[in-house]
């Protein structure tokens, strides 16, 4: 038996170090598995559940990547509520081939129960991390994929301080987080103060964020939050073809938008706000504007493309058989 661990354990050490080393090279891999989820679509039997296999499997797959990615590099640590936020982003990357496991399993009754067990379990867990951890905007997912160029960057520029003899005049204690000056740094004596030094790669364009979150700003997460929840629950009493769930949700999304105080938002809770602002364009492809409106269209142009485009009847035509499947899944994930 321990034989094939000890050669399990080189194996993952061998891959770590390759992981580490080529952090492009893994992306590129990364990017051959998620195609092959796209390519698979529609040519097998159950086509739509290996599909969601693949996909879910390729992001779980980047994300255990970027965690040994992560590993190695200086200045990536770990915040509070980290293994809430792991929680919650493997069930956004598994939420999709839950649903359609439970239709093929339970039918229509247990599809619709995963969702509305899925969705609250996330609601709670995003609530959780306002309430508890002070995380003033919650991301989608709350564990970003890592940007693999900056981290060449940041790994480059480690390895050129090394090199060079180079020490930073602070630094930041890795369990205390307390920043002290290094004896390297420390200024001649008729220069020193008794102000505290700065820490490293200190914006000084960012806002100081306080702990404590106000009212508005918790009523506007909240919204956002709860809107998942809001929209399944009325969809139960008024039916999937009602247009009040759908106003309902697209209500609580712009009002959420529309009283968050964004002068007192860093630079990224400001992007993640403008990605929801995008995403408001998903209520299209949302029964029951998809049927009434967005369909239509959609039919009528890849149509006209298909035939007077020479060719392009191969791509347009099973286009057309398969986003109203498409639709039918991914319409409420709210990912």
């Amino acid at each position: 038996m321990a034989a094939p661990v000890e050669k399990c354990q080189n194996f993952f050490f061998r891959y770590k170090k390759w992981i580490t080393n080529n952090p492009q090279g893994a992306s590129e891999m990364e990017a051959v598995v998620k195609w092959g989820s796209y390519i698979l679509a529609g040519r097998l039997k159950h086509s739509t559940l290996l599909c969601e296999i693949v996909y879910s499997g390729s992001r779980l797959f980047e994300m255990f990547n970027d965690f040994l990615i992560k590993g190695t590099l200086p200045r990536l640590t770990s915040k509070e509520g980290d293994r809430l936020k792991i929680l919650l982003t493997v069930m956004e990357y598994v939420e999709v081939l839950v649903e359609v496991a439970a239709v093929q399993l339970w039918g229509e009754m247990g599809r619709w129960a995963v969702v509305s067990i899925i969705q609250l379990a996330k609601c709670i867990g995003r609530l959780l991390l306002v309430l508890r951890y002070k995380i003033s905007v919650v991301p989608s997912p709350p564990i970003k994929p890592l940007d693999r160029r900056a981290a060449v960057k940041t790994k480059q520029q480690s390895f050129m301080d090394t090199t060079q003899g180079s020490s930073p005049e602070v630094i930041r204690l890795p369990r205390s987080g307390r920043v002290i000056r290094t004896l390297a740094g420390a200024p001649p004596i008729h220069q020193r103060t008794f102000i505290p030094p700065r820490p490293p790669n200190n914006n000084e364009n960012e806002p100081v964020i306080t702990k404590v979150l106000s009212t508005r700003h918790l009523a506007a997460e909240a919204l956002h939050i709860l809107r998942p929840v809001c929209h399944l629950s009325s969809m139960y009493f008024f039916g999937q073809q009602s247009w009040a769930p759908w106003i309902l949700s697209l209500g609580m999304d712009i009002t959420s938008l529309k009283i968050y105080n964004e002068s007192l938002l860093t630079s990224a809770e400001k992007a993640e706000l403008a990605h929801r602002r995008i995403n408001i364009l998903y209520y299209l492809v949302r029964t029951p504007a998809f049927h009434a409106v967005t369909y239509k269209r959609i039919h009528y142009f890849l149509t006209t493309v298909g035939n007077r485009i020479p060719l392009a009847r191969t791509v347009c035509h099973p286009l057309l058989d398969y986003i109203p499947e498409w639709q039918k899944i991914y319409a409420y994930t709210w990912s």
